[in-house]
């Protein structure tokens, strides 16, 4: 195994123990590891992975991979019949093993990944949606779970959007074993960071956009930017949104592969251009200017940021030498992500949608696509993060402000926060003039609170979401679904109609 490593470029600094050892999968977490399986030690925030050596060995564990050295040594005095490897990165060397002990599999199927603060579930769900359609065979990896190009998978990810390398790489042995052809996947900038997607080289690199996010862990804008550049050092072609001034010239400029460029603005010289968009109740039509040709475009999807996440679509599939007029075809038939600009309108003759905006950004996009569509009042609730960064919440307030009649602040993922405090947060961003807020200190009391306040003809649009169908509650993961908060919500209503007509 060691000699295979070694041909292989896994990069170790010393060995202690047999080069012949035996091993399987590699494992990160020792309540999952199995006979010759390969233990990483790898350190986390809350947890460092050389406490658990013991464990993973008791389980069977025939190599065990981490960066303490006087440890490692202890443990191979007592387990001379293990086999202990010393390395200088942990996670780099468990993405490394992982390419290795899957086969490769990677090579054997298309990959893409999109990165991005905002739209890459939606880009992922486009994607797939698109290559479906095409007669690809498509899986995606992200926030929404593991879904084939048939059904969602029952998996649980360690991480709520980007699997850490030891399980993508087992995820690809899967999806490839089962008929998939290709895989997309979100790419986070903290899995970037983390190089769990390292030791690979993707097929397509989509980049979406750049707005503050995720700065309790980056700390700068600088640190985040350059994180989520790491993904177009490791892909054969850069889909770009040129309209993004957070990140796009910086890709432009640094990227040597082939590039694919989209945008909404006609003068922006892009190889895919959104022009002449209308919305009505059944989506978007425009006109797709590409390859020097117009083609008429329908497709079931709401708001100008949606309308650059399919261009980003259409933008892989060209690269992967689908036929332009092909495609345009089958985008009436493209499926969004759930909680992604989901409209609901069998309660009560007013329109729910769900969309995750948990950023201002993202929030400001989707207010001016929903007033698109006719309503009578609007009632929006916003969340602060817990999980997240603070310094965001009062800037949702802002965003909001004067641009709905009813506002629910509510909490998302509390961690370990008090609720209390990331509502105080989040409210801090309002004017003192403000009449219109409510609270709530969890999400279903924010749900069946802008519930309560919307009446027949209005949008009751709800902001943020579960991640993998739950919140984050000190370190818990508590289930949760907004369908069922909502359908629960509208079946009581009803018994109490039914029992005061009676009464």
């Amino acid at each position: 195994m060691i000699n295979l490593m070694k041909q292989h470029k896994v990069e170790f600094k010393r060995i202690y123990g047999a080069s012949s050892t035996i091993a399987n999968d590699v494992r990160f977490d020792s309540r999952h590891v199995k006979k010759n399986d390969v233990f990483v030690c790898i350190k986390g925030e809350n947890h460092d992975g050389h406490t658990f050596i013991e464990d993973a060995i008791a389980k069977g564990a025939s190599i065990i991979v981490g960066t303490d050295e006087d440890l490692l040594k202890s443990f191979y005095s007592e387990y001379e019949d293990r086999t202990f490897l010393i390395v200088e990165d942990a996670r780099l060397a468990m993405a490394q093993m992982a390419v290795l002990l899957s086969g490769e599999v990677w090579k054997k199927i298309v990959t893409i990944a999109v990165t991005g603060t905002n739209g890459k579930t939606t880009v992922a769900a486009y994607v797939r949606s698109l290559l479906n359609q095409l007669q690809l065979r498509t899986a995606s990896i992200g926030t929404c779970g593991i879904i084939t190009s048939k059904e969602k998978l029952d998996f649980h990810k360690s991480t709520p959007t980007t699997p850490e390398s030891a399980d993508l790489h087992m995820l690809f042995k899967q999806l490839e074993a089962e008929g998939e052809k290709a895989v997309v996947m979100e790419a986070t900038s903290i899995a970037l960071e983390q190089k769990r997607t390292a030791a690979m080289t993707f097929d397509v690199a989509i980049h979406t956009n750049l707005s503050p996010e995720h700065l309790e862990y980056h700390k700068t804008m600088d640190n985040y930017k350059h994180a989520k550049l790491k993904l177009f050092k490791q892909a054969i072609c850069a889909i770009v949104n040129v309209d993004d001034e957070g990140m796009s010239r910086a890709i432009l400029d640094m990227y040597k592969g082939k590039i694919v460029t989209y945008s909404l603005k006609e003068q922006s010289g892009a190889d895919l251009i959104a022009l002449n968009r209308q919305t009505d109740m059944h989506g978007t039509r425009f006109d797709l200017h590409a390859e020097g040709e117009l083609y008429a475009v329908q497709a079931p999807i709401f708001g100008d940021y949606n309308v650059a996440n399919l261009l980003a679509a259409i933008g892989t599939a060209m690269h992967l030498e689908f036929d332009l007029k092909a495609i345009v075809d089958v985008l009436s038939a493209m499926e969004s992500p759930e909680g992604r600009f989901e409209v609901m309108e069998q309660y009560g003759n007013r329109k729910i949608i769900l969309d995750y905006a948990h950023t201002p950004a993202a929030l400001d996009q989707l207010l001016v696509a929903v007033n698109a569509i006719p309503y009578r009042r609007l009632i929006v609730m916003i969340l602060g993060v817990g999980i997240r960064d603070f310094g965001k919440m009062p800037q949702m307030a802002q965003t909001i402000e004067g641009r709905a009649d009813e506002i629910v602040v509510s909490v998302d993922h509390p961690g370990f926060n008090e609720p209390k405090a990331i509502i105080d947060a989040v409210c801090k961003g309002f004017s003192d003039s403000v009449q219109n807020v409510s609270t709530a200190q969890t999400r279903t009391e924010g749900i069946r609170l802008a519930l309560d306040l919307s009446q027949e003809g209005d949008i009751v649009l709800l902001t943020g979401g579960q991640i993998n169908g739950a919140q984050i509650v000190r370190g818990e993961a508590v289930l949760h679904s907004d369908h069922a908060v909502i359908q629960s919500y509208f079946e009581e209503q009803h018994a109490k109609k039914i029992r005061s007509t009676i009464s």
